[in-house]
Formats: structure tokens, C-alpha cells, sequence
């Protein structure tokens, strides 16, 4: 995409520099060729129109070889007609390829050209929640598009994480064209987390749109915009007012269950909360919890705190939480079957041992 931009900045250029570099070929063919038989000792003029070919692109490059010459008149005033164009045309040509190495690079840097993620996760909003968020999807490897509209905060984002992982977009979170560029179509989770609740509306309706099987995740400041978020096919609505407050009030008579909570919700160090989606090749496919958490107590593995159950029977998004029925440590006889997510409590070795075992990826 990049060499696209490049060639479409400096195309006349090149044009410019084929058409000199071949009228100058005939100029000098036809003024310098003589015959075998006519030639002179010392004769300098072309062979063939090979040689004059070869005449003009020493001398276009500055090389200057001197094995051809003129010695006519004609060919003197051609020849110095082309040297004169040289400077000139050199003094151009280089201006207008650094500027467009440069625009390149900036067009780049902004994401003008759009990524080529596949099933990634898009951030809409470089905020606090937006940051957290990026460093939980970095350390697990992620591929992420994060978009902002602020330029200065670019370079902070990529050094977030690895670039085979991050890609930015800078641009209006409500543009279509700016969303196309974080190739939303093909995502699989959209994460809004502006400032502005009635923008993160605006970019849910748009996403929606282009994406509608994406998982669309909304962060918000105000608990009663829930519903309407909810019926406008969000998945998940988050309020950060409403988390915080309840971590504060856990750590006011229950410090412990604060900190745990702490903890757990975070990837990038001590235990995290997972989840894994049963496939039909998985061995905990037709087996009772009892059993399952039998085999991973052998293996070192993870707890098993909820299982997740499909019910197929709604007619709404698979995305919908409202299609899930969530049963918080569940008893020993109820049966796992495909389909069914698993959300296990490990540090990062016990949740790496499952998923090896499960032959599965995280997440759902």
C-alpha cells in the first residue's frame, strides 16, 4: 500500500524521466550513427540504438563513462540540452522522493492505509479504559486496532506493544471510512471507550452496520444509558463508576476480597480469569464437571469457577449475554458439552497446561 502512494506521488516523474531518456536516444542515434564503412578511426558515436540508449543513461546518471560521445553539432547542442535537464531533473527528482517517503511514512503512522488484521479487536478511544484494555489484549497477543483522534498519543500506542500485534488508526470514531481503515468488517470485537456517551451511541449504531456479528463491548459514565446501549445490539455495557464503586465498598469491610478481585481481572501478572469455548475434539466434551475437575486437579491445572450454557431456543445474537446462562460453580453431576464455555481462575502456566490439554484457544 505504501509503494501504491509512493509510485502514485512521483508516476509523472518517472513518465517524464522515459520519455527524455528515449528522445535524447534518437536524438543522439540520428545526429552521431555512421555507416561501417564511413566511420573514421576513433569513431565515438553509437553501434547500434543500444548504444545510444546506453549514452543517454550514463549521462541522465551523472556517470559520464565517455566510451560514446557527439561530435557533431547537432549532437553537442542535444547533449547539452540533456546535461542541463539532468540538474534539473535530478534537483526535482529527489525533493519529490523524499517528500513522498515522508508522507508515506506519516499516511503510515496514521493508518491512512488501512491494516489487514483478521478476527482482531478493535479499540475505539485511546482513555484510561481504552489503555487498560490494550495492555490486557497485548499481554495475551491480541491482534488490536486501537483508533484515536488525538495524533500526539500515536506513538505511545505503538510502543504498547509489538507491531505484528498493534496497529493505530487516527481519525473520527463515527467516520466509516476511518472504522473500514481499522478493517471493522472483519473484527471480532469492537471495544468503544470514549468520553462521550452519546458519541459512544453514534459509533455502536455505525458499527452495527458494518459489523453486526462483531462483539461490540461499551464503556459509559452514565448507568442509565444501559438499556438503550442493550437494544441498539451492544453485547457487553460496562460503567467504571459503577465497578469502582463496588471495589471501594469491598475494600471498606472485605480488603481481601478487594484485592482478589484485583487480581484476578488482570493478565499481565498473578492469576487471571478465562474462559475457553468447548469444540467437539475436546475430551471435557460429553463429561460431568465432577470428572473434569478431577483430570485438571491432575494436571495442575486451573479452577473451575462457572460454565456457560448456549440456549439456542432465543432468537437473538450468539453475542448476546442474554443468550448465556451463566451457572457459578457448578455441581459436580451437571454434564459439559460442545459449546459450552468453561471460566477457570489459574496464574498464567495453569491456564497455558488446560489449553493445551483442551487443544483450544481463549476466549470465545
Amino acid at each position: 500500500m505504501v509503494l501504491k502512494f509512493f509510485i502514485k506521488r512521483v508516476w509523472k516523474l518517472i513518465v517524464l524521466f522515459m520519455v527524455v531518456l528515449i528522445l535524447s536516444s534518437f536524438c543522439f542515434y540520428i545526429f552521431e550513427y555512421e555507416e561501417p564503412e564511413d566511420r573514421e578511426e576513433g569513431y565515438s558515436g553509437p553501434d547500434d540504438f543500444a548504444d545510444s540508449f546506453w549514452y543517454s543513461i550514463v549521462t541522465l546518471s551523472t556517470v559520464g563513462y565517455g566510451d560514446r560521445y557527439p561530435v557533431t553539432t547537432e549532437g553537442k547542442i542535444a547533449s547539452f540540452f540533456l546535461i542541463v535537464f539532468t540538474f534539473t531533473f535530478l534537483g526535482v527528482i529527489i525533493g519529490k522522493v523524499s517528500d513522498a517517503f515522508k508522507e508515506a511514512r506519516e499516511r503510515e503512522m496514521l493508518g491512512m492505509e488501512g491494516t489487514d488484521f483478521d478476527d482482531h479487536v478493535v479499540i475505539c478511544g485511546w482513555t484510561n479504559i481504552g489503555k487498560v484494555t490494550l495492555d490486557e489484549l497485548m499481554a495475551t497477543k491480541q491482534k488490536t486496532v486501537v483508533i484515536t483522534d488525538d495524533e500526539d498519543e500515536i506513538i505511545k500506542i505503538r510502543d504498547a506493544g509489538d507491531e505484528d500485534y498493534i496497529y493505530t488508526v487516527y481519525g473520527d470514531y463515527k467516520n466509516k471510512k476511518v472504522l473500514k481503515r481499522a478493517n471493522i468488517q472483519n473484527a471480532t470485537t469492537i471495544v468503544i471507550a470514549t468520553d462521550d456517551d452519546t458519541e459512544s451511541l453514534i459509533i455502536s449504531l455505525t458499527v452495527k452496520e458494518l459489523n453486526p456479528d462483531a462483539r461490540m463491548i461499551v464503556s459509559i459514565q452514565n448507568d442509565e444509558l444501559k438499556n438503550t446501549l442493550y437494544s441498539a445490539g451492544v453485547t457487553y455495557v460496562s460503567s467504571p463508576s459503577e465497578m469502582a464503586g463496588r471495589m471501594v465498598a469491598s475494600a471498606a469491610f472485605e480488603p481481601e476480597v478487594a484485592r482478589f478481585i484485583e487480581d484476578v481481572t488482570t493478565s499481565t501478572s498473578g492469576y487471571d480469569v478465562q474462559q475457553y469455548r468447548i469444540s467437539s475434539r475436546s475430551y471435557a466434551n460429553g463429561i460431568t464437571v465432577g470428572k473434569f475437575q478431577e483430570k485438571v486437579r491432575k494436571e495442575k491445572g486451573p479452577l473451575l469457577v462457572a460454565l456457560g450454557k448456549y440456549r439456542p431456543g432465543e432468537k437473538r445474537d450468539e453475542g448476546s449475554p442474554k443468550n448465556w446462562k451463566l451457572i457459578t460453580n457448578p455441581a459436580p453431576d451437571v454434564q459439559i458439552k460442545e459449546n459450552d464455555i468453561l471460566v477457570v481462575i489459574g496464574d498464567r502456566k495453569e491456564n497455558e497446561r488446560l489449553a493445551k490439554s483442551l487443544n483450544l484457544k481463549q476466549g470465545r
